[in-house]
């Protein structure tokens, strides 16, 4: 394999697109109409904010893998701090998983967060999706709270990045 990782630094309509699919393939009851705002809006979300990030990784011109975060929103009734962002699109093409992709993404996204300033990560995932739960606690995070949202068991995890500067 030879993969490369990269951090966008523009729109870009194959990545649009694998992000567009791997929603629809997770979520085929949810999503098969609408363009979400952050795919619709791609630049303004992911590229232009200081709390943006989006990264891709290909196996030669093939898209495989991706992972983002966004500014965190408040849609939900919990108590994140201020200047949080979400991670979001954590997606690897199933042929790919079980490889550490997914684990290196998580580095470079940590990494990109701190050197922005980012101290506090956001993430809900669900029980359906096979050991979400388990990985995201390898990478940090913490459970915050469970709930049930429309169709979906829905658990709320919390990472904070600790800066090592020194003031």
């Amino acid at each position: 394999m030879n993969l490369t990782f990269e951090t966008l630094q523009s729109a870009d309509q194959s990545v649009i697109q694998f992000a567009l699919d791997s929603r629809q393939l997770l979520f085929p009851e949810l999503y098969s109409t609408s363009i979400p705002k952050d795919i619709a809006q791609f630049e303004q979300y992911y590229v232009d904010s200081p709390l943006g990030c989006f990264i891709v990784v290909k196996n030669q011109a093939k898209i495989i893998a991706t992972l983002a975060y966004r500014a965190y929103d408040g849609r939900f009734d919990l108590d994140i701090a201020e200047g949080a962002v979400e991670v979001v699109k954590l997606f690897v093409l199933p042929e790919y998983r079980r490889q550490g992709i997914a684990t290196q993404l998580c580095q470079l996204l940590f990494t990109h967060a701190e050197q922005h300033g980012i101290e506090t990560l956001y993430l809900h995932t669900h029980p359906f999706l096979p050991a979400a739960e388990q990985f995201w606690r390898l990478q940090g995070f913490e459970v915050i709270k469970r709930e049930w949202l429309k169709t979906y068991n829905t658990i709320h995890m919390l990472k904070t990045i600790k800066s090592d500067q020194q003031f």
